[in-house]
């Protein structure tokens, strides 16, 4: 029996099945010999500040007359390359070999700065080894976050670290923790590799960040590159100068940014004088339960010290963070209630608010936009006071 209207199965040509199951093997080929041809060679991990030190090295090895590329992720990923800022265009799901795609554009280049964007110990260890091939590979420091996914204390993130290090990679570590400082030599004597550790003034040591500026200076040295003058190292700690924006009805600061407890710390006491009060307002997320808990703990020291009396929280798991602590906890509902209110009730207490805890979030960028406008209402209200004085007619012996 014959069937005229069923057709036949349609077949994939055996070239592309062949071309197809190949790809990514040949892909792999090609980024190796890529990788091979390139001179210096850097990857930039850690938990604090990567982009802002991959983007510090690309400019200086760029102004000393490197071909440099440099690769940035994170919530706006970019290609730097021949001093433009490309954006990395995304799908749903990101992979590693978005860095294959990327290098692939901007070759040639003789030197090239990968910052690492791997979060846990697999991606970490597969974007040193595959992906980047580091000379050098940079920890910035050693924080509390992504311990969902690198490990739960300071110590399992530092040995996550050191074990995706490839064997024979110099790494320049930020950290400045001396017990983990000696933890990250014992682990990376294991693995084969050598370590440098970035030593930052006493002056400075207060200054959140500081340790990314002078690491690069440790980083040139590996290279063979002279260090950069103490005149554009303090340009470059400049840009981590902190202080309150004050506001009509009081003073804040966007912490949110660094979002790992030992940060917020450092920027706190950058912030606040001698037995001065805040009042942290956290935001928190649904997906980043141990970051919740460092948050919670971190708080019940402040409460502890006597550095706060209270707290206001808004996002996932809120009101169990309030049952949670022994101090007072003011819950808000980012979903129902204006982020200019929400400043308004924190603001009335009379504490300086310090926003922390995580910051991406619709929320979040309305809580920053509001700060913003009414500190730029501020300066303005003030600057016109300024001029109004100015403008008056100066006493004179005649009319005194």
């Amino acid at each position: 029996m014959s069937y005229p209207n069923l057709k036949p199965p349609v077949t994939e040509p055996l070239t592309r099945i062949t071309k197809r199951l190949t790809e990514p093997l040949n892909r792999g080929v090609e980024h190796r010999k890529r990788l091979a041809e390139i001179d210096v060679r850097i990857v930039v991990s850690g938990t604090r500040g990567k982009s802002g030190t991959t983007e510090r090295l690309y400019r200086v090895l760029r102004s000393r007359g490197y071909d440099a590329y440099a690769k940035i992720t994170g919530n706006h990923p970019l290609s730097l390359y021949d001093g433009e800022e490309n954006d990395i265009s995304r799908g749903e799901r990101v992979t590693l070999y978005e860095n294959v795609r990327e290098l692939r554009k901007y070759t040639p280049a003789d030197a090239l700065i990968l910052e690492n964007q791997g979060i846990t110990d697999y991606t970490t260890r597969m974007m040193n080894e595959t992906f980047g091939k580091p000379d050098v590979l940079v920890v910035t420091n050693v924080r509390q976050d992504h311990r969902d996914t690198l490990g739960g204390s300071r110590a399992d993130i530092a040995r996550a670290f050191a074990r995706a290090t490839p064997e024979g990679t110099h790494v320049v570590s930020g950290e400045q923790d001396p017990r983990l400082q000696t933890y990250l030599e014992r682990e990376l004597e294991t693995v084969g590799a050598t370590i440098s550790h970035v030593d930052v003034p006493d002056e400075h040591d207060d200054l959140p960040g500081a340790e990314t500026v002078y690491g690069v200076n440790e980083v040139l040295e590996a290279i063979d590159e002279p260090p950069l003058s103490e005149h554009v190292i303090g340009e470059m700690l400049d840009e981590f100068r902190i202080d309150w924006k004050p506001l009509p009805d009081g003073k804040a600061f966007n912490a949110a940014d660094v979002n790992d407890v030992e940060s917020t710390e450092l920027v706190r006491q950058s912030l606040v004088d001698d037995g001065e009060l805040i009042q942290p307002f956290v935001y928190l997320r649904r997906d980043r339960r141990a970051r919740t808990a460092s948050f919670r703990d971190y708080l019940e020291s402040l409460a502890d010290q006597g550095a706060i009396e209270q707290a206001r929280v808004a996002g996932g798991h809120a009101e169990l963070f309030a049952q949670k602590t022994s101090f007072p906890v003011v819950v808000h509902d980012d979903e129902r209630e204006y982020a200019g209110d929400v400043l308004d009730d924190a603001m009335a207490d009379g504490w300086p608010v310090l926003i922390m805890g995580n910051t991406v979030a619709g929320f979040m960028r309305d809580l920053d936009d509001e700060i913003q406008r009414r500190h730029e209402a501020f300066e303005q209200r003030q600057q016109r006071q300024t001029d109004s004085d100015e403008s008056k007619p100066k006493p004179t012996a005649t009319n005194q």
